[in-house]
């Protein structure tokens, strides 16, 4: 195969449906979503879909029109007759929505836009229903907002925003191509990416010093709480050596715990590390409660930082806490830092020190500044790190590479059987099941299936599966056969979509027009069925880098 050109029909299936980036949404390995949306367009997300964006018909249409017709092939086309007119295609042409508000100007909002969206990607097929809960935790956005979780009801974004949740496993984007095929979800993806660019050039995004700071009050706590921190180290190895730490010397607990350590060795220093571990971190654990996010000067979702870290744009709550409030304790190896022959973690550290600072604790946070022996401390950690990662890569990839060449003969044949070159059979049912896990992210989310019935039945073609099953018509779902080699659907399974449908009220059934448990189960039959794994599939390579890649 030509790297630029395929120039066989084989080498044009392999673009077609190996190199094309559409088909490679689902991770072989897990079953995961690797696609999405990332960094600034999470951020613009969130920011556009929140509850008190409001757009004017202008801002409106310019983002639904940038986002839905792509500068790259051409929007008009002349008409024959009349050279001066242009004819919209059919295909850019999308139905806008009324305004939220009427008076005293008319404003949409930004779930509408989404709507839109979604209205247009989905265009001649029926719409979709689904809910996800958001990456927000509820105490940023407040219990009552209604933004905790998305629901999408018929197309339209009810309540809930877009985070870095709805490009993840069941989120939106995910259910679009369980429903609609991986082409509809790419297309969303880049209807998606331009609309939220486009948005971000409107709203804009800077991360400030303010952003950083915390109140008065809030600072006043910290610094209390973390005053415990110097007496902590000393009532920990008050414990450690079996004393009562309030009437005990604290130079004569220096020698008990120097007896300590070097009659028992790597056992009583495991322990000791365990047992300040443990205080350390519910102590930091206290004092970050205290802080995010009512502590901020600026609330969320105002706090650019905040507002960044817990949509899950970049970066996490660790690196919020170890800008504005404390790094925290040090580890190497799992454990705190280790001591010198002498007793010393540092030169400038007493023999033996039980203060929480001479551990590798660390209290002072990048905003203010690190003292230099918490520096060092915090430097030894990245080294570590660093040198963990260069040493696992080789033996990982030498690891893989054994897995991979003892396992790349073995593939599914025909009789849905795993064999090997000679024809041994390895496994009479791949993984057990016979199921691709590109296929089953999807197979046990029944409350979505179900809520998109006619979309699945649509997409699985139900229709012409009845029609070429009527010969089974007289046997009941357990006797019939699900084809030539596979007779019936796990135990599991079925125990599994049992406990769903007699889980639902018949309010509920109403609602999900399950009126009929037969028709249910036939569907989820043919959507077992749809997933096993294709006889061909190269199921040795996949089990050989599913385990090397994680290592």
């Amino acid at each position: 195969m030509n790297v630029h050109f395929p120039q066989d029909e084989i080498s044009r299936a392999e673009a077609y449906n190996i190199v094309n980036a559409n088909e490679q949404y689902i991770v072989p390995t897990s079953g995961d979503p690797i696609r999405g949306l990332i960094q600034d367009h999470v951020v613009s997300a969130t920011l556009l879909t929140k509850r008190d964006t409001f757009l004017t018909k202008d801002d409106y249409q310019h983002l639904v029109y940038s986002a839905c017709v792509s500068t790259t092939p051409p929007v008009f086309q002349r008409a024959k007759s009349c050279p001066k007119i242009g004819i919209v295609k059919d295909d850019y042409s999308f139905l806008s929505l009324p305004p939220a508000i009427w008076k005293p100007q008319p404003l949409w909002t930004g779930k509408q836009v989404i709507t839109t969206v979604l209205n247009y990607v989905t265009k001649g097929h029926p719409p979709f229903t689904m809910k996800k809960a958001g990456k927000v935790p509820g105490d940023y956005w407040g219990k009552s907002s209604g933004e905790l979780k998305a629901v999408i009801q018929n197309n339209e974004l009810i309540c809930g925003v877009i985070d870095k949740a709805q490009f993840g496993k069941y989120g939106l984007v995910h259910t679009v191509q369980e429903l609609y095929g991986a082409g509809t979800a790419g297309h969303l993806l880049s209807v998606f990416s331009r609309l939220f660019t486009g948005y971000l050039q409107m709203h804009g995004f800077t991360c400030g010093v303010a952003d950083l700071l915390l109140v008065p009050q809030a600072e006043d706590d910290r610094e209390k709480k973390l005053e415990k921190s110097e007496t902590l180290g000393d009532s920990v190895h008050s414990q450690f050596i079996g004393a009562d730490g309030d009437q005990r010397e604290f130079e004569g607990m220096e020698e008990d715990i120097e007896k300590h350590l070097r009659s028992k060795g790597e056992v009583a220093s495991s322990r000791l590390d365990r047992l300040m571990s443990s205080a350390l971190n519910r102590l930091t654990s206290d004092v970050n409660n205290g802080l995010f996010p009512k502590g901020l000067l600026k609330p969320f979702p105002s706090n650019c930082l905040s507002l960044m870290t817990m949509t899950g744009a970049k970066g996490g709550l660790v690196n919020f806490t170890q800008i504005s409030s404390l790094l925290g304790q040090q580890e190497l190896e799992g454990k705190r830092v280790p001591r010198m022959v002498s007793g010393k973690t540092l030169p400038c550290f007493p023999p033996w020190d039980s203060r929480a600072r001479a551990g590798g604790f660390i209290g002072d946070r990048f905003l203010t500044g690190l003292r230099p022996q918490e520096y060092y401390f915090h430097c030894m950690a990245g080294r570590d790190g660093l040198v963990d990662t260069a040493i696992k890569t080789s033996r990982s990839g030498y690891l893989q590479r054994c897995l991979i060449k003892n396992l790349e003969c073995l593939k599914v044949h025909y009789d849905y059987t795993v064999r090997d070159s000679d024809g041994s059979v390895i496994q009479f049912t791949y993984g057990e099941d016979g199921l691709d896990v590109m296929k089953t992210s999807c197979l046990t989310e029944f409350k979505v299936l179900a809520a998109n019935r006619e979309l699945v039945s649509q997409k699985l073609g139900e229709s012409k599966f009845m029609e070429t099953n009527c010969q089974y018509s007289n046997y009941s779902n357990k006797e019939r056969p699900l084809n030539g080699y596979m007779e019936e659907l796990p135990e599991a399974f079925e125990n599994k979509l049992q406990t769903f449908f007699n889980g639902l009220s018949k309010q509920k059934r109403k609602s999900l027009k399950l009126r009929k448990q037969s028709r249910f189960l036939n569907l989820m039959r043919l959507k077992y069925i749809s997933s096993l794994a294709q006889p061909g599939e190269s199921v040795g390579v996949i089990a050989g880098q599913s385990i090397g890649e994680p290592s």
